[in-house]
């Protein structure tokens, strides 16, 4: 494992050398204190709730069911073989992702590119290659770029897995998942993806976004995956919430 992660700390610290001369440069504050410095600091870094994935449903991820599957996944089990988040959407990581989106603040995918690779590593999931949950190209134009694009293209940077973003596309405009209930969630996003036949038959995927909150996205993403013969359809995000 250690021979592994190898190569990986060599591409995350050239890439923080980069980073590290532009903060000399150009001084950032934190997002969530303001501290002069970082862009993220590291005792708002601390203050983020790493999700312990042996309190979940091994299924889902859904918190809280010490390893159980939970109902929804008993009573209709989802197209992705299994869906992991790092960590709660609440105060810090909430802040930073919604910098991330709406923002601008691309720089601070940086200080999750390391965890989530070892993240993904300790996972221990077979992977052919990775795709992020792709925007419409309405929002795409609107918005100038897809964070979980972002944050896709530099995990696969760091653990050498090929990215393909044309893998899966969006072939229907959906509204934003914010602010809908489980079942508007479901019903939003329903056969809104088209998976490449070529790409995906036979093939192991991970499936990327900055958040989920009840999964529907993902799900269906990973419907469409199978549609076309893919293996095995993993899921990741930075960030898991739950509808209040």
């Amino acid at each position: 494992m250690l021979n592994q992660l190898l190569p990986i700390r060599q591409i995350i610290n050239k890439s923080s050398i980069v980073w590290g001369l532009l903060d000399v440069l150009f001084p950032p504050f934190c997002c969530s204190c303001g501290v002069l410095g970082f862009e993220l600091c590291p005792d708002c870094i601390r203050q983020i709730k790493i999700i312990n994935q042996k309190y979940t449903c091994p299924i889902c991820g859904d918190f809280s069911h010490k390893s159980r599957i939970c109902l929804d996944c008993k009573d209709s089990e989802p197209y992705f073989d299994q869906l992991r988040s790092w960590g709660e959407y609440s105060g810090v990581l909430r802040e930073v992702i919604q910098k991330i989106k709406f923002n601008r603040g691309l720089g601070l995918i940086r200080y999750f590119t390391k965890p989530a690779i070892e993240f993904i590593h300790s996972w221990g999931v077979e992977i052919d290659h990775i795709v992020p949950v792709p925007l419409s190209k309405s929002r795409h134009h609107a918005r100038g770029y897809n964070q979980a694009a972002l944050i896709a293209k530099s995990i696969s940077r760091g653990l050498q897995i090929p990215f393909k973003p044309q893998a899966i596309s969006r072939i229907k405009d959906t509204l934003s998942q914010v602010g809908l209930d489980s079942k508007e969630r479901k019903e939003n996003v329903l056969n809104a993806f088209e998976a490449d036949l070529e790409e995906n038959r036979e093939k192991s995927v991970l499936v990327i976004d900055d958040i989920t909150t009840t999964g529907s996205t993902l799900n269906e993403c990973a419907k469409a995956l199978k549609n076309v013969g893919a293996r095995k359809v993993f899921c990741f995000t930075l960030a898991k919430t739950s509808i209040s």
